[in-house]
């Protein structure tokens, strides 16, 4: 029976089924662009790598693995952008949608500043310092898509690896900027104060990050990080190193290039964890859709059977609402026990909405704390004139000499100067 003859309760009940597949199907293609962004972040932070230890190099050895690298990335983002162009632009869905391609938006723009960028390292005509600092702003537009992605998804397992992936990216990054500063103070032969304090101050973010991604995380991505994480003993004796140096305590300049050799490494071995779960992401999307799409042709079935018995177009015939035949049919051709199993029906699938809701909200804590943080960071630079580093850097510094977490540092900076 064709759905438009349904009564009009059932043809909302069904209507109810197919919305959330709809979501669910656009869900998966969000997902897969944030595969796709997760593997240009890769590309940008292997280029930033390099190209920071380029400038910070007298010699012009590391140009030609530079160019490679840089080929790389900008094959990365035009992949990207051919997604975007034929799969992301639909604004429907609502505010969380807009939200999510206004990042895009931004993204995009810092991606249009690269070519200029790459001009300006290959002529050696920038510093280290704005380098890392300009390649760090691009990569960050691109943690903001991944996140808004995660905050707009309405289904709590595809939810649970978006903000895993999301702080094991944050996490990465963390890395990646550690990386920088520790190339630069090597090269130097020590690390200032201010480095030092840098250094302290990622580390620690890394740790929190990581952290959220274990609670997360699971499988064999979870058991990936547990393996890499084992295997940290000389970055982690390279960071000791460079907290005991100074001015007058100096180490070999030629130590930068070890340093960058290990973390590299590692952030090398972070890739795979990304990859796990990329897909792991892609089978829960795939197995979500097949489960609503089996879910509606069950209901679409049930519900045209029972609006032929109610027309009296078919032989009584009580069916519960697991489509499981009741042998004695009615006396009346359509009983009670029939509207009560479509009732039952109705009050299932609002009750399994309810319990959707109820863990999307557990799992979206770890967002919930990066918005808190993000907006505290917006108000300092409002309030006082700060870049966003800064902005960062201050709640770090006051997190450590308080001894809180950042999140709730955030709470702090909110009461006092947001109002609430």
């Amino acid at each position: 029976m064709a759905e438009r003859r349904l009564p009009p309760p059932l043809r909302f009940l069904l209507a109810a089924r197919r919305s959330e597949l709809q979501g669910l199907e656009a869900l998966s293609g969000t997902c897969e662009l944030v595969v796709r962004v997760s593997a240009l972040v890769h590309a940008l932070q292997k280029e930033r790598g390099y190209s920071n230890l380029t400038l910070c190099s007298p010699q012009d050895r590391l140009q030609p693995a530079l160019a490679g690298l840089s080929q790389d990335a900008v094959g990365v983002e035009a992949q990207a952008r051919q997604f975007l162009d034929t799969h992301a632009t639909d604004s429907s869905h609502g505010a969380s949608r807009a939200r999510l391609l206004n990042c895009i938006a931004f993204a995009l723009f810092r991606l249009d500043e690269l070519p200029a960028l790459r001009r300006q390292v290959r002529d050696q005509s920038v510093s280290a310092d704005e380098t890392d600092s300009r390649f760090t702003q691009v990569i960050g537009s691109l943690l903001a898509v991944v996140f808004e992605a995660a905050d707009s998804a309405l289904d709590p397992g595809v939810t649970r690896i978006l903000v895993a992936l999301l702080n094991f990216m944050q996490g990465k990054e963390l890395s990646g900027q550690e990386r920088a500063c520790g190339v630069m103070g090597y090269t130097a032969g020590f690390f200032t104060d201010v480095q030092k304090a840098r250094m302290l101050g990622l580390a620690a973010n890394q740790r929190r990050s990581f952290d959220t991604y274990s609670q997360y995380a699971e499988g064999a991505a979870l058991q990936c990080w547990e393996r890499i994480q084992q295997q940290g003993q000389p970055v982690q004796r390279m960071r000791d190193m460079a907290q005991h140096t100074s001015s007058a305590q100096r180490v070999d300049g030629a130590l930068a290039e070890l340093w960058f050799d290990l973390y590299t490494a590692r952030i090398d071995a972070m890739r795979e964890v990304e990859s796990l779960l990329a897909q792991a992401l892609a089978q829960q999307c795939a197995r979500r859709i097949a489960e609503t799409r089996q879910e509606l042709d069950d209901r679409r079935l049930l519900l045209s059977r029972y609006a032929d018995h109610a027309s009296g177009r078919a032989p009584s015939m009580l069916y519960s609402v697991q489509s499981r035949i009741v042998d004695t049919p009615p006396a009346d051709g359509v009983g009670s026990e029939l509207e009560r199993s479509i009732l039952d029906m109705m009050r299932e699938q609002t009750l399994r909405m309810q319990r959707t809701d109820d863990a999307l909200n557990t799992v979206r804590g770890a967002l919930d704390e990066k918005k808190r943080i993000d907006r505290a960071k917006l108000l300092l630079i409002s309030q006082y004139g700060l870049t966003e580093q800064a902005a960062h850097e201050r709640l770090q510094r006051a997190a450590m000499d308080g001894g809180l977490s950042l999140s709730d540092v955030a709470r702090q900076v909110i009461g006092q100067l947001g109002g609430n």
